[in-house]
């Protein structure tokens, strides 16, 4: 049977991990990085090229810190 490690004490309000914008996060072994910048709002102006653009700063933020493999 596996054991896991809690990174939490287990406190019924949770974890809160990275407590200012500068401190640093890190998922599967990639060097942690600070809080990262999304792109704009989406408005109604050129829609489908604002949303394209939100969701690649999504996905590149992901990355950074290691839930996206890249």
């Amino acid at each position: 049977m596996p054991t896991y490690e809690r990174l939490d004490y287990g406190s019924p309000d949770g974890s809160h991990w990275g407590g200012a914008s500068t401190d640093a996060l890190g998922f599967y072994g990639v060097t942690p990085v600070t809080r990262q910048a999304i792109g704009e709002n989406v408005s109604t102006t050129s829609a489908t090229t604002q949303i394209f653009t939100v969701v690649s700063s999504v996905v590149q933020a992901l990355k950074s810190v290691g839930i996206f493999q890249t």
